[in-house]
């Protein structure tokens, strides 16, 4: 499972980032602005993306439906010590779930295990057969 960790604060990246380590995930990335987020996903197709909303430059909400449109089968979490009242539908039906931080170890732990049954799904789905059909009228 493939992980990308957008945090514009070091210290809770590399939190996260451990905490992944831990339970046995190697393949995580971090980036510190929205842009930067932008970037890597261009670049990878992620499993799990946890996003901050407060950063320098664009704000997490301002790309979130970005990440969904290019990893339309990540889990995307916002993480975040900073989240508004009123978040727009449009917005909320791009992501799956809002954390506010601190999040404690075991909800972390546990949207660790719920991405990677989703990844692992996805997987499955994916090797089941051949080339996909064009439908024709």
């Amino acid at each position: 499972m493939r992980i990308l960790i957008v945090d514009d604060e070091p210290s809770v990246a590399e939190f996260f980032s451990r905490l992944a380590a831990v339970h046995g995930f190697t393949d995580i990335d971090t980036v510190s602005t929205a842009e930067e987020a932008v970037t890597q996903v261009l670049r990878e197709r992620y499993d799990l993306i946890t996003l901050d909303i407060r950063m320098p430059g664009a704000s997490g909400l301002e790309i979130i439906a970005v990440l969904r449109n290019m990893n339309p089968h990540a889990v995307i979490a916002v993480i975040s010590g900073h989240i508004p009242e009123q978040i727009p539908d449009e917005i909320l039906s791009c992501l799956d779930t809002i954390l506010a931080k601190p999040v404690p170890l075991e909800i972390f732990t546990q949207l660790l295990e719920g991405a990677l049954q989703v990844s692992d799904t996805m997987t499955r789905i994916r090797d089941l057969g051949g080339t996909p059909i064009a439908m024709t009228n």
